[in-house]
């Protein structure tokens, strides 16, 4: 029983690890902080559980190996399913406005910049999103213009307080 407690400790510790890092670059300190409060706690119980047996039950060092690893995987793909945070698109196109209006009329912040490539003029476009639509907004795009290229990066808002 202990070696299941274990890794589901370690397992659960992991994934909150995992998003507490990614609550901390989003800027929520107080989330993360609290975060970080119950890891420790988890921590505790699983390393004294471990402690308290080393000798008898050198199995629960695998159970905590294993919700090392566990945790970790599941952390990200839960990571992934929340998205958090915003990316700042950067798309490149040869439509004229098109797609600038389209997503202005979805409400997204668009600033559009003149480019100049090899053969011809393009259109910069900056686009500031959640995370969550980035592959709503790719899709859309590419119905529009199906040559744009689409550059994506993590962005935050700049704030001074």
């Amino acid at each position: 029983m202990d070696t299941i407690l274990i890794f589901i400790a370690k397992t659960t510790e992991n994934i909150l690890a995992t998003l507490r890092i990614i609550v901390l670059s989003n800027h929520k300190k107080l989330f993360s902080a609290i975060l970080n409060v119950c890891i420790a706690l988890i921590w505790i119980f699983s390393t004294i559980s471990i402690l308290k047996n080393f000798t008898k039950a050198p199995i629960n060092i695998l159970a905590y190996a294993l919700g090392c690893f566990t945790g970790s995987y599941l952390g990200c793909i839960i990571e992934e399913k929340l998205a958090l945070g915003d990316n700042m698109l950067t798309c490149i196109t040869n439509e004229n406005n098109r797609i600038e209006i389209k997503l202005r009329e979805l409400g997204y912040l668009v600033t559009t910049i003149d480019g100049y490539g090899v053969d011809n003029n393009q259109k910069i476009l900056l686009i500031m999103i959640p995370r969550k639509k980035k592959i709503r907004i790719y899709n859309l795009i590419k119905l529009i213009d199906k040559n744009a290229t689409i550059i994506s990066e993590r962005a935050s808002y700049f704030d001074n307080k």
